[in-house]
Protein backbone atom coordinates (compact mmCIF):
# COMPACT_ATOMS: atom_id res chain seq x y z
CA UNK A 1 0.00 0.00 0.00
CA UNK A 2 2.69 2.52 1.00
CA UNK A 3 4.64 1.62 -2.28
CA UNK A 4 1.64 2.06 -4.21
CA UNK A 5 1.01 5.15 -3.12
CA UNK A 6 4.19 7.04 -3.73
CA UNK A 7 4.28 7.05 -7.53
CA UNK A 8 0.42 8.96 -7.20
CA UNK A 9 1.81 11.75 -4.90
CA UNK A 10 4.84 11.94 -7.94
CA UNK A 11 2.13 12.10 -10.32
CA UNK A 12 -0.04 14.61 -8.48
CA UNK A 13 3.23 16.45 -7.74
CA UNK A 14 4.09 16.23 -11.55
CA UNK A 15 0.40 17.35 -13.44
CA UNK A 16 0.77 21.04 -12.39
CA UNK A 17 3.51 21.06 -14.26
CA UNK A 18 2.80 19.54 -16.98
CA UNK A 19 -0.45 21.57 -16.61
CA UNK A 20 1.83 25.30 -16.14
CA UNK A 21 3.64 23.91 -19.74
CA UNK A 22 1.32 23.52 -21.65
CA UNK A 23 -0.83 26.79 -20.55
CA UNK A 24 2.00 29.31 -20.59
CA UNK A 25 1.89 29.64 -24.52
CA UNK A 26 -1.80 29.83 -24.23
CA UNK A 27 -2.09 33.76 -23.19
CA UNK A 28 0.50 34.76 -25.53
CA UNK A 29 -1.42 33.25 -28.33
CA UNK A 30 -4.57 34.59 -27.33
CA UNK A 31 -2.80 38.02 -26.94
CA UNK A 32 -1.80 37.80 -30.36
CA UNK A 33 -5.12 36.71 -31.73
CA UNK A 34 -7.11 39.64 -29.90
CA UNK A 35 -4.12 42.09 -31.66
CA UNK A 36 -4.69 40.82 -35.10
CA UNK A 37 -8.73 40.70 -34.98
CA UNK A 38 -8.16 44.30 -33.86
CA UNK A 39 -5.77 45.37 -36.86
CA UNK A 40 -8.33 43.38 -38.94
CA UNK A 41 -11.59 45.09 -37.96
CA UNK A 42 -9.91 48.87 -38.13
CA UNK A 43 -8.75 48.22 -41.08
CA UNK A 44 -12.11 47.13 -42.67
CA UNK A 45 -13.48 50.30 -40.79
CA UNK A 46 -11.46 52.37 -42.49
CA UNK A 47 -13.01 54.73 -45.24
CA UNK A 48 -12.96 54.04 -48.96
CA UNK A 49 -11.06 56.93 -50.99
CA UNK A 50 -13.46 59.06 -51.88
CA UNK A 51 -14.45 59.82 -55.93
CA UNK A 52 -13.35 62.73 -57.09
CA UNK A 53 -16.81 64.14 -58.67
CA UNK A 54 -16.70 66.21 -61.52
CA UNK A 55 -17.58 69.61 -61.27
CA UNK A 56 -21.11 70.14 -62.22
CA UNK A 57 -21.61 72.44 -65.21
CA UNK A 58 -21.88 75.74 -64.15
CA UNK A 59 -24.22 77.31 -66.81
CA UNK A 60 -26.17 74.75 -69.11
CA UNK A 61 -25.95 71.03 -68.14
CA UNK A 62 -23.41 69.55 -69.73
CA UNK A 63 -19.82 68.63 -68.62
CA UNK A 64 -17.43 67.62 -71.26
CA UNK A 65 -14.32 66.82 -70.01
CA UNK A 66 -13.28 64.19 -72.26
CA UNK A 67 -13.03 67.14 -74.87
CA UNK A 68 -15.60 65.69 -77.44
CA UNK A 69 -17.66 68.47 -78.47
CA UNK A 70 -16.69 71.98 -79.90
CA UNK A 71 -17.97 75.06 -78.21
CA UNK A 72 -20.86 75.29 -80.88
CA UNK A 73 -22.24 71.94 -80.51
CA UNK A 74 -21.76 72.06 -76.67
CA UNK A 75 -24.17 75.31 -76.93
CA UNK A 76 -26.62 73.66 -79.24
CA UNK A 77 -26.87 70.66 -76.76
CA UNK A 78 -27.53 72.86 -73.78
CA UNK A 79 -30.21 75.01 -75.59
CA UNK A 80 -31.71 71.92 -76.63
CA UNK A 81 -31.55 70.93 -73.56
CA UNK A 82 -33.24 74.10 -71.61
CA UNK A 83 -35.93 74.20 -74.34
CA UNK A 84 -36.84 70.78 -73.27
CA UNK A 85 -36.67 71.39 -69.43
CA UNK A 86 -39.30 74.40 -70.53
CA UNK A 87 -41.56 72.59 -72.10
CA UNK A 88 -41.55 68.82 -70.29
CA UNK A 89 -41.56 68.81 -66.51
CA UNK A 90 -41.07 65.24 -66.08
CA UNK A 91 -37.18 65.38 -66.94
CA UNK A 92 -34.78 67.21 -66.29
CA UNK A 93 -31.21 66.03 -68.08
CA UNK A 94 -27.78 66.61 -68.31
CA UNK A 95 -24.27 65.05 -69.92
CA UNK A 96 -21.13 64.21 -68.81
CA UNK A 97 -18.32 62.43 -70.63
CA UNK A 98 -14.91 61.22 -68.92
CA UNK A 99 -11.65 59.44 -70.32
CA UNK A 100 -11.61 57.56 -66.61
CA UNK A 101 -14.53 56.66 -63.59
CA UNK A 102 -11.81 56.54 -61.33
CA UNK A 103 -11.65 52.63 -60.99
CA UNK A 104 -15.62 52.59 -60.35
CA UNK A 105 -18.29 50.62 -62.44
CA UNK A 106 -20.31 53.03 -64.94
CA UNK A 107 -23.07 52.15 -63.10
CA UNK A 108 -21.83 53.08 -60.01
CA UNK A 109 -20.20 55.83 -61.61
CA UNK A 110 -23.23 57.46 -62.92
CA UNK A 111 -25.18 57.16 -59.76
CA UNK A 112 -22.21 58.87 -57.57
CA UNK A 113 -22.29 61.83 -60.14
CA UNK A 114 -25.90 62.43 -60.90
CA UNK A 115 -26.42 61.98 -56.94
CA UNK A 116 -23.78 64.71 -56.02
CA UNK A 117 -24.64 67.31 -58.80
CA UNK A 118 -28.82 66.54 -58.08
CA UNK A 119 -29.66 65.99 -61.34
CA UNK A 120 -33.52 66.17 -61.24
CA UNK A 121 -36.21 68.54 -59.48
CA UNK A 122 -35.98 68.37 -55.73
CA UNK A 123 -38.88 65.89 -54.31
CA UNK A 124 -39.78 64.70 -57.61
CA UNK A 125 -36.87 63.06 -58.59
CA UNK A 126 -36.83 62.95 -62.04
CA UNK A 127 -33.28 63.14 -63.26
CA UNK A 128 -32.03 61.70 -66.16
CA UNK A 129 -27.61 61.67 -66.32
CA UNK A 130 -26.52 60.62 -69.70
CA UNK A 131 -22.51 59.36 -69.31
CA UNK A 132 -19.45 58.31 -71.55
CA UNK A 133 -16.49 57.05 -70.38
CA UNK A 134 -14.28 57.16 -73.12
CA UNK A 135 -11.49 55.49 -71.38
CA UNK A 136 -13.34 51.81 -71.48
CA UNK A 137 -15.43 53.14 -73.83
CA UNK A 138 -18.56 52.73 -72.20
CA UNK A 139 -22.07 54.44 -72.46
CA UNK A 140 -24.76 55.05 -69.24
CA UNK A 141 -28.06 56.55 -69.03
CA UNK A 142 -28.66 56.75 -65.81
CA UNK A 143 -32.37 57.43 -64.85
CA UNK A 144 -33.79 58.50 -61.35
CA UNK A 145 -36.88 56.75 -59.70
CA UNK A 146 -39.05 59.40 -60.53
CA UNK A 147 -38.25 59.33 -63.71
CA UNK A 148 -38.82 55.75 -64.64
CA UNK A 149 -42.47 56.32 -64.47
CA UNK A 150 -42.17 58.37 -68.08
CA UNK A 151 -38.67 56.45 -69.01
CA UNK A 152 -38.69 52.72 -67.88
CA UNK A 153 -35.57 51.17 -68.14
CA UNK A 154 -36.72 49.23 -71.23
CA UNK A 155 -37.17 52.42 -72.50
CA UNK A 156 -33.36 53.58 -71.77
CA UNK A 157 -32.64 50.43 -73.23
CA UNK A 158 -33.67 50.98 -76.76
CA UNK A 159 -32.82 54.83 -76.61
CA UNK A 160 -29.07 53.28 -76.24
CA UNK A 161 -29.07 50.70 -78.80
CA UNK A 162 -31.22 53.26 -81.22
CA UNK A 163 -29.61 56.32 -80.00
CA UNK A 164 -26.52 56.59 -78.01
CA UNK A 165 -24.15 53.70 -78.96
CA UNK A 166 -24.70 54.04 -83.18
CA UNK A 167 -23.84 57.57 -82.79
CA UNK A 168 -20.85 56.61 -80.31
CA UNK A 169 -19.30 53.95 -82.74
CA UNK A 170 -19.27 56.14 -86.06
CA UNK A 171 -17.76 59.05 -83.94
CA UNK A 172 -20.59 61.44 -84.14
CA UNK A 173 -20.60 62.08 -80.93
CA UNK A 174 -22.99 65.97 -80.81
CA UNK A 175 -25.63 64.26 -82.98
CA UNK A 176 -25.34 61.14 -80.72
CA UNK A 177 -26.08 63.38 -77.80
CA UNK A 178 -28.83 65.16 -79.71
CA UNK A 179 -30.73 62.09 -80.63
CA UNK A 180 -30.50 60.74 -77.19
CA UNK A 181 -31.64 63.64 -75.03
CA UNK A 182 -34.65 63.97 -77.93
CA UNK A 183 -36.26 61.01 -77.42
CA UNK A 184 -35.40 61.09 -73.30
CA UNK A 185 -37.35 63.58 -73.28
CA UNK A 186 -39.84 62.53 -75.86
CA UNK A 187 -40.47 59.52 -74.55
CA UNK A 188 -41.95 61.01 -71.23
CA UNK A 189 -44.37 63.51 -73.39
CA UNK A 190 -45.64 61.38 -76.12
CA UNK A 191 -47.82 64.66 -77.07
CA UNK A 192 -44.51 66.67 -77.95
CA UNK A 193 -43.29 63.68 -79.75
CA UNK A 194 -46.73 63.31 -82.13
CA UNK A 195 -46.75 67.24 -82.86
CA UNK A 196 -42.79 66.73 -83.74
CA UNK A 197 -43.71 63.86 -85.62
CA UNK A 198 -46.84 65.55 -87.36
CA UNK A 199 -44.34 68.64 -87.86
CA UNK A 200 -41.98 66.64 -89.59
CA UNK A 201 -44.18 64.59 -92.16
CA UNK A 202 -46.02 68.24 -92.80
CA UNK A 203 -42.37 69.48 -94.20
CA UNK A 204 -40.71 66.20 -95.64
CA UNK A 205 -41.37 68.00 -99.26
CA UNK A 206 -39.64 70.83 -98.52
CA UNK A 207 -36.85 69.27 -96.52
CA UNK A 208 -36.28 66.99 -99.73
CA UNK A 209 -36.26 69.88 -102.09
CA UNK A 210 -33.83 72.40 -99.93
CA UNK A 211 -31.41 68.86 -98.83
CA UNK A 212 -29.17 69.43 -101.59
CA UNK A 213 -28.41 73.45 -100.97
CA UNK A 214 -28.69 72.51 -97.18
CA UNK A 215 -25.51 70.10 -97.46
CA UNK A 216 -23.50 72.65 -99.46
CA UNK A 217 -23.76 75.07 -96.97
CA UNK A 218 -23.41 72.69 -93.69
CA UNK A 219 -20.78 71.79 -95.29
CA UNK A 220 -19.14 75.14 -95.77
CA UNK A 221 -19.90 76.35 -92.78
CA UNK A 222 -18.80 72.75 -90.98
CA UNK A 223 -15.63 73.44 -92.76
CA UNK A 224 -15.00 76.62 -91.72
CA UNK A 225 -16.06 76.21 -88.32
CA UNK A 226 -13.67 73.48 -88.18
CA UNK A 227 -10.65 75.36 -89.35
CA UNK A 228 -11.32 78.27 -87.37
CA UNK A 229 -11.34 75.40 -84.08
CA UNK A 230 -8.25 74.10 -85.68
CA UNK A 231 -6.43 77.40 -85.80
CA UNK A 232 -7.32 78.43 -81.92
CA UNK A 233 -6.35 74.94 -80.77
CA UNK A 234 -2.47 75.71 -82.31
CA UNK A 235 -2.71 79.20 -80.62
CA UNK A 236 -3.64 77.45 -77.39
CA UNK A 237 -0.52 75.01 -77.39
CA UNK A 238 1.90 77.42 -78.30
CA UNK A 239 0.86 79.24 -75.60
CA UNK A 240 0.74 76.26 -73.37
CA UNK A 241 4.52 75.47 -74.64
CA UNK A 242 5.62 78.49 -73.99
CA UNK A 243 4.89 78.69 -70.86
CA UNK A 244 6.45 75.55 -70.39
CA UNK A 245 9.59 76.59 -71.44
CA UNK A 246 9.50 79.54 -68.99
CA UNK A 247 8.54 77.70 -66.20
CA UNK A 248 10.07 74.20 -66.45
CA UNK A 249 8.89 73.86 -62.65
CA UNK A 250 5.41 74.16 -63.25
CA UNK A 251 3.73 70.90 -63.86
CA UNK A 252 0.58 71.47 -66.83
CA UNK A 253 -1.74 68.44 -67.15
CA UNK A 254 -3.80 66.99 -69.69
CA UNK A 255 -6.83 67.97 -68.02
CA UNK A 256 -5.35 72.10 -67.70
CA UNK A 257 -4.32 71.99 -71.52
CA UNK A 258 -8.33 70.53 -72.26
CA UNK A 259 -10.13 73.17 -70.19
CA UNK A 260 -7.54 75.95 -71.52
CA UNK A 261 -8.53 74.60 -75.25
CA UNK A 262 -12.51 74.70 -74.25
CA UNK A 263 -11.90 78.36 -72.58
CA UNK A 264 -10.26 79.70 -75.81
CA UNK A 265 -12.73 78.21 -77.81
CA UNK A 266 -15.34 79.95 -76.07
CA UNK A 267 -13.12 83.02 -75.31
CA UNK A 268 -11.28 83.63 -78.73
CA UNK A 269 -11.20 87.08 -78.16
CA UNK A 270 -11.16 90.17 -75.98
CA UNK A 271 -14.88 91.64 -74.88
CA UNK A 272 -15.30 94.88 -76.30
CA UNK A 273 -14.73 98.04 -73.57
CA UNK A 274 -18.50 98.33 -73.14
CA UNK A 275 -19.06 94.97 -72.78
CA UNK A 276 -20.58 93.57 -69.73
CA UNK A 277 -18.70 91.30 -67.95
CA UNK A 278 -20.21 87.84 -67.09
CA UNK A 279 -20.54 86.04 -64.06
CA UNK A 280 -21.48 82.57 -62.62
CA UNK A 281 -21.43 80.71 -59.26
CA UNK A 282 -18.49 78.58 -57.90
CA UNK A 283 -18.16 75.69 -56.12
CA UNK A 284 -19.52 77.18 -53.09
CA UNK A 285 -22.41 78.61 -54.95
CA UNK A 286 -20.54 82.42 -54.17
CA UNK A 287 -21.02 84.69 -57.68
CA UNK A 288 -18.26 86.15 -59.33
CA UNK A 289 -17.20 88.10 -62.17
CA UNK A 290 -15.42 86.16 -65.07
CA UNK A 291 -12.62 87.79 -65.97
CA UNK A 292 -10.77 87.28 -69.40
CA UNK A 293 -7.41 86.21 -69.82
CA UNK A 294 -5.71 86.73 -73.02
CA UNK A 295 -2.58 84.23 -72.34
CA UNK A 296 -2.39 81.05 -70.70
CA UNK A 297 -0.07 82.81 -68.41
CA UNK A 298 -2.98 85.50 -67.00
CA UNK A 299 -5.81 82.17 -67.56
CA UNK A 300 -3.90 79.66 -65.09
CA UNK A 301 -4.00 80.68 -61.65
CA UNK A 302 -7.57 82.38 -62.17
CA UNK A 303 -8.22 78.72 -63.33
CA UNK A 304 -6.57 76.90 -60.52
CA UNK A 305 -8.65 79.22 -57.78
CA UNK A 306 -12.21 78.47 -59.51
CA UNK A 307 -11.36 75.44 -61.84
CA UNK A 308 -15.71 75.85 -62.86
CA UNK A 309 -15.67 79.28 -63.93
CA UNK A 310 -12.48 78.90 -66.18
CA UNK A 311 -12.89 75.36 -68.00
CA UNK A 312 -14.27 76.86 -70.79
CA UNK A 313 -18.26 76.76 -70.35
CA UNK A 314 -20.49 79.16 -71.03
CA UNK A 315 -21.55 81.52 -68.28
CA UNK A 316 -24.25 83.32 -67.41
CA UNK A 317 -24.47 87.02 -67.89
CA UNK A 318 -24.93 89.73 -65.39
CA UNK A 319 -28.38 89.76 -66.50
CA UNK A 320 -31.10 87.51 -65.56
CA UNK A 321 -32.11 84.16 -66.58
CA UNK A 322 -30.26 81.37 -68.34
CA UNK A 323 -28.21 81.86 -71.38
CA UNK A 324 -29.10 78.12 -72.86
CA UNK A 325 -32.82 78.16 -72.30
CA UNK A 326 -33.84 81.66 -71.87
CA UNK A 327 -35.03 81.43 -68.44
CA UNK A 328 -35.87 77.83 -68.87
CA UNK A 329 -35.84 75.57 -65.53
CA UNK A 330 -32.46 74.15 -64.41
CA UNK A 331 -31.52 70.71 -64.64
CA UNK A 332 -30.11 70.73 -61.42
CA UNK A 333 -32.51 71.15 -58.70
CA UNK A 334 -31.39 69.29 -55.56
CA UNK A 335 -33.16 65.93 -57.28
CA UNK A 336 -31.59 61.81 -55.82
CA UNK A 337 -33.54 58.60 -56.19
CA UNK A 338 -30.89 57.30 -58.75
CA UNK A 339 -30.74 53.66 -57.24
CA UNK A 340 -29.75 52.10 -60.29
CA UNK A 341 -31.99 52.72 -62.92
CA UNK A 342 -31.65 53.47 -66.40
CA UNK A 343 -29.34 51.25 -69.39
CA UNK A 344 -25.63 50.93 -70.17
CA UNK A 345 -23.83 49.98 -73.37
CA UNK A 346 -20.36 50.42 -75.26
CA UNK A 347 -18.94 51.51 -78.75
Amino acid sequence: MAGSGAPRRRRDREAPVTDQKTARPLLPRLLLTGALSAVLVAGSALPAQALDVPPRPSEGAVQDQADLLSTQEEADLNRLIGQKNKDNEYIRAAVLTVNDTQGESIEDYSRKVATDWGVGDDGRNNGVLVVADMGERELRIEVADGAREVLSDGDAESIMKDELQPGFKNEHYAEAFTDTLTEVYDQANPQAAAEREARSTTIMGVIFGLVGLGAVVGGFLAWRRSRRTKKIREQADREIEQFQREHPEESITEGMRRAYHRYRQQNPEAPGLNATPGKAKDKDGVEREIQYAPTFQSWLPLYVMYPSLYSGASHASSSSGSSYGGGASSSFGGGGGFSGGGASGSF
